[in-house]
């Protein structure tokens, strides 16, 4: 009887394993990875594969978090030295859409600029519906957009100011 429970619990433990092995992040994860810059409230959507997480989070405020936060810039140029370090950013520059954040990027440093590129481009091939999709892509071109970005984990946090809404998205490196 311990033998057959046992197996059971082993059985049971291994099937769990290969579940998470199927995606790259579970939801408390991508949570955990975005709630130090923002203001989070309920998860609106989720999905994550093995290569890539998107999510939409409703958000309390359309500030970023001040302390633990990333680094607020209003400044292509002067991100490089950050992202060079490791440094999560949310690039704030009036007027500016993250896709011309990310044009400006990639004509200054395009290592940079195309790790940037792939956290959004990535998710979009594999782990976005079209709904999903298409919202994303218009918060992109907004210029009441927000963006945050994190060269280390390859996430990328599109902060929509007006409808207090927050895409994530993830790619493997």
């Amino acid at each position: 009887m311990l033998g057959r429970t046992f197996r059971r619990l082993v059985l049971m433990l291994t099937a769990a394993a290969l579940l998470t092995a199927c995606q790259l992040d579970t939801e408390q994860e991508a949570r955990a990875i975005v709630a130090p810059w923002i203001f989070l409230a309920e998860t609106e959507q989720f999905t994550s594969e093995k290569d890539c997480t998107v999510a939409r989070f409703a958000v309390v405020s359309q500030e970023v978090r001040r302390t633990r936060g990333p680094v607020l810039m209003t400044s292509v140029r002067a991100a490089i030295p950050l992202l060079q370090d490791g440094q999560t950013v949310a690039f704030d520059i009036p007027g500016v859409t993250p896709n011309q954040v990310s044009e400006q990027l990639m004509s200054i440093n395009l290592f940079k600029g195309l790790g940037m590129l792939a956290s959004f481009v990535g998710p979009g091939k594999r782990c976005m519906d079209d709904a999903f999709a298409a919202d994303a892509y218009s918060v992109l071109m907004s210029p009441d957009t927000m963006m945050i970005y994190d060269p280390v984990t390859y996430s990328m946090v599109l902060l929509y100011k007006p409808a207090k809404t927050a895409f994530f998205m993830r790619t493997k490196s």
